[in-house]
């Protein structure tokens, strides 16, 4: 049986920072796939590596939210 990791209890907003998700949106310059991870700020193309942006969502928690810099630590600590 594998073990699994536990989180420490904080807000549901870190999740996306120390659990990163795949997303894939279409170049502009070829048409093929860009992969973007949810806690990277850019992708590369995976058909021509043209470097993308994603477009800017809500903001992040991390820009508001009284406990940031808790969550921070966090982020960097399962970082290394």
């Amino acid at each position: 049986m594998t073990q699994r990791r536990v989180t420490p209890a904080t807000c549901p907003g870190i999740d996306k920072f120390i659990r990163p998700t795949v997303r894939y949106l279409k170049c502009h310059i070829c048409g093929g796939d860009v992969e973007i991870w949810s806690d990277e700020e850019t992708g590369i193309c995976l058909n021509c590596g043209a470097e993308w942006r994603p477009p800017k969502e809500e903001a992040s928690c991390l820009e508001y939210c009284e406990y940031a810099d808790k969550c921070r630590e966090i982020i960097r600590a399962t970082k290394h």
